[in-house]
C-alpha cells in the first residue's frame, strides 16, 4: 500500500507530462465512442468503459511520454495509440490475474469476476487484447508488431512458469526472470516501439532497452514488497502458492538453499521479521533502479530525463521510508 508522500511525488513527476496524460485520457474517450459507434449493442464496453475508469499509475505511458521529450523528440498520435494499447495490455492481465488469484478487489473497487463471473472477466480480457492486435496492426514499422507479440508470449511464459511452481522455493535468479517476464517486458516494448518511432540509434535502443528491463524488475519487486504492508493480499498470495523475494530469501535464510517447498509458510511468515528477508529484497530493488538509472545516463540533461531520475529515485526513497 503507498503512502502520502510516494503518491505526492509520484503525482509531481506526472505533471512534467501533465498535457499528454491528458491527451492520452482523450483517446481511452475517443476510443469506446468509436466502439459504440461501431456496434451500439456492444454490451461488453460500458462493463470495459467502468473497469478502465479507475485509473492506476499509467507508469508505462509515463515512462513513454518521459523517454521520448527526454530524447527531445516530439509526441505523435503513433506515440499515444501506443500508450493506450499498452495500457489494455496492462488492464487486460490484470483482469485475467485477478481470475487465477481469486481476487475479489482491485485498486479498491469489486473485481470483474467477483462483480460478474469469471466466464464474463475472461471474455473481457480476451476483448481488450483482440483491440490491441487490432491496433499494433496499423503500424508500419514491423519491429513495433514484433516486440508486442513476443511481450505477449514471455508474459503468458511467466505465468506458466507461476502456475507449474505453485508451492515451490524457486532460486532468486528464477523469481527475477519471471519478474521480468510478466511485468518488465511490457515496460520494454512500449519504451522501445517508442525509441522506434523516434528513429533512435541501435546504441541509444539498447540503453533504453536496459533501462526498461532494469527499471521493470524493480518495479515489480517493489510490488511484490508492498503486499507485506497488507495482510489479505499476503495471504491470497501464500494461499496461491505464489511466493515472492521475501519468502525466499526467508527460506533460503532458515533452511538453506537445497530448501524446495515450505510446510508451514504462515508459521515462517511470523518469523520473517526476525530475518534479513526483507532488507534484502529491499537491496534488490535499489541494484536494479541503480542500474536503470545507470542506463539512461546517455540522455543529455533536461527536465525529463530529471523527471525519469526522479521517478526511480522514488522508488529507492521507499526502502528508506
Amino acid at each position: 500500500m503507498e503512502n502520502k508522500y510516494f503518491k505526492q511525488k509520484y503525482t509531481e513527476i506526472s505533471q512534467t507530462v501533465s498535457e499528454e496524460i491528458k491527451t492520452l485520457d482523450k483517446y481511452f474517450e475517443d476510443y469506446f465512442v468509436s466502439k459504440k459507434n461501431e456496434d451500439k449493442k456492444n454490451q461488453i464496453l460500458p462493463i470495459l468503459n467502468e473497469f478502465l475508469s479507475k485509473k492506476g499509475k499509467r507508469i508505462r505511458s509515463l515512462l513513454i511520454f518521459l523517454t521520448t521529450k527526454a530524447m527531445n523528440k516530439e509526441i505523435t498520435g503513433c506515440h499515444y495509440k501506443l500508450a493506450l494499447c499498452d495500457e489494455l495490455i496492462h488492464n487486460a492481465t490484470l483482469i485475467h490475474d485477478d481470475i487465477i488469484d481469486c481476487s475479489l478487489y482491485r485498486r479498491g473497487f469489486k473485481t470483474l469476476n467477483f462483480d460478474y463471473d469469471s466466464k464474463l472477466a475472461v471474455l473481457a480480457g480476451d476483448y481488450l487484447l483482440c483491440e490491441v492486435l487490432k491496433t499494433l496492426a496499423s503500424y508500419n514499422d514491423e519491429r513495433i508488431r514484433k516486440i508486442h507479440s513476443s511481450t505477449l508470449s514471455e508474459m503468458i511464459k511467466g505465468e506458466l512458469h507461476q502456475y507449474f511452481n505453485r508451492f515451490k522455493i524457486s532460486t532468486i535468479n528464477e523469481y527475477i526472470e519471471k519478474s521480468k517476464n510478466k511485468t518488465a517486458k511490457l515496460f520494454e516494448a512500449g519504451i522501445l516501439s517508442s525509441a522506434y518511432l523516434n528513429n533512435c540509434s541501435e546504441e541509444e535502443i539498447q540503453h533504453l532497452s536496459n533501462f526498461a528491463i532494469n527499471f521493470g524488475i524493480a518495479f515489480q519487486i517493489q510490488n511484490d514488497l508492498d503486499n507485506f504492508n497488507n495482510q489479505e493480499k499476503v495471504n491470497e498470495d501464500i494461499e496461491n502458492g505464489d511466493y515472492s523475494a521475501p519468502v525466499i530469501f526467508c527460506a533460503l535464510e532458515k533452511y538453506g538453499e537445497n530448501v524446495s517447498s515450505l510446510n508451514n509458510v504462515k508459521q515462517m511468515l511470523k518469523q520473517l521479521k526476525n530475518t534479513d528477508a526483507i532488507e534484502k529484497t529491499k537491496s534488490l530493488v535499489k541494484f536494479y533502479i541503480d542500474s536503470a538509472i545507470e542506463n539512461i545516463s546517455f540522455l543529455e540533461d533536461n527536465l525529463y530525463k530529471r523527471a525519469l531520475i526522479d521517478l526511480c529515485n522514488l522508488f529507492k526513497e521507499k526502502q528508506d521510508g
